[in-house]
């Protein structure tokens, strides 16, 4: 592959780009580029992406999965030979390895509980106001839940989009969570269980709400521990 050329190829589930070794913002504007210019074949589509040994901050990546939701498509998988940006992609919850597609013949119901456990479903829309969505399963919403709206997800959730209306975690992971890219004073439930966000942590542009020893807390975009709710 040479020096500026993008990989396509599809594979199960999805389709996986490789990039050239370029610094990462080099690598972030081809892609979205590739995106914009064959739109119908990406729009809602699921993309595992390699970028090789190029370093992303989680910072990086995160304005990387902004701007693709919105393009409305789904990063679900980072691949690197970069120990960077594998625990920034780690950090953002996605999988740093592709499925094997012959692994359901021989799964027990154990492993095929926890690929199912890992594996996100993404929904490239936003709520409508007044809308009431259930999910079974892990969710990825490229989108708003605008106020009046409510969503209930059976699973672990990521929204990228506003948050102002209702949104109900359900699961009986002992680490489940939910993060959020914006938050605008909605609703949050975990299990039953209200989530008071304290107004300090509204301000930032992204955070995570998981259960920790069974309690909700909130940890913001940088690495630094959690804080209890």
């Amino acid at each position: 592959m040479g020096i500026k050329d993008i990989l396509v190829r599809g594979i199960h589930g999805g389709v996986l780009i490789t990039l050239p070794d370029l610094p990462w913002y080099q690598q972030r504007d081809m892609l979205i580029s590739r995106i914009q210019t064959q739109e119908r074949f990406f729009k809602g589509g699921r993309i595992a992406l390699n970028v090789g040994s190029t370093d992303w901050t989680e910072a990086q990546l995160q304005r990387l999965l902004k701007d693709m939701s919105d393009e409305g498509v789904c990063l679900w998988a980072v691949l690197s030979d970069s120990g960077q940006t594998l625990a920034a992609a780690e950090y953002h919850g996605f999988p740093t390895s592709l499925p094997d597609p012959q692994r359901d013949k021989k799964a027990t119901n154990e492993e095929k509980t926890d690929d199912k456990r890992n594996s996100f479903f993404c929904l490239s829309r936003s709520l409508s106001e007044g809308e009431s969505l259930q999910h079974e399963g892990d969710l990825i919403l490229l989108g708003d839940v605008p106020n009046g709206s409510s969503l209930v997800v059976k699973g672990n959730l990521i929204v990228w989009g506003a948050v102002s209306g209702k949104v109900s975690i359900e699961s009986e992971q002992a680490d489940a969570f939910v993060k959020f890219i914006k938050y605008q004073g909605g609703e949050v439930f975990i299990n039953g269980k209200a989530v008071e966000i304290p107004g300090k942590q509204q301000k930032n542009l992204a955070f995570e709400i998981a259960l920790i020893d069974g309690e909700p807390q909130v940890q913001s975009q940088r690495s630094g521990g959690f804080k209890l709710l």
